[in-house]
């Protein structure tokens, strides 16, 4: 009887390690998974951002004052570094501007960089999500 009571409990014991050794992956995967939709949240902001500009009628803004680059100088695309986006401060964000398929249109690319999380703690090797989307002048 108290052998079979210590082969269940060495059992036991090797069932909770392996649970045990997989926890740090599982959060690994978790906080992964957060960067990436943060990083698209942050790039869907810029595109709706650039968007209302694009349509403004303000003084310096609209579709007109939008300039090609990559990354973009335009005022309203302007990179922005770690550190600079309000409430997250571990993304960086820059806008490429091309021209779009026909002479009415601009290819607009938005890129958020975030350095993820490893086991070691924050990584040095940046990665990133981008979305893009294409503007039409009025």
């Amino acid at each position: 009887m108290l052998a079979e009571v210590l082969v269940a409990i060495a059992l036991i014991m090797i069932g909770l390690v392996a649970v045990m050794q997989s926890y740090p992956l599982g959060v690994l995967g978790m906080d992964s998974g957060r960067r990436q939709s943060t990083g698209i949240f942050l790039a869907e902001q810029r595109i709706e951002q650039i968007k209302a500009w694009a349509s403004s009628v303000a003084a310096g803004q609209g579709y007109a004052s939008i300039t090609n680059g990559n990354p973009s100088v335009a005022a309203c695309c302007q990179a922005e570094g770690y550190n600079a986006i309000p409430g997250y401060t571990r993304f960086r964000r820059e806008v490429n501007v091309n021209n779009g398929p026909t002479a009415n249109t601009k290819n607009i690319q938005v890129r958020v960089f975030y350095l993820p999380l490893t086991a070691q703690g924050l990584s040095t090797v940046e990665t990133q999500v981008q979305m893009t989307t294409l503007i039409v002048s009025d």
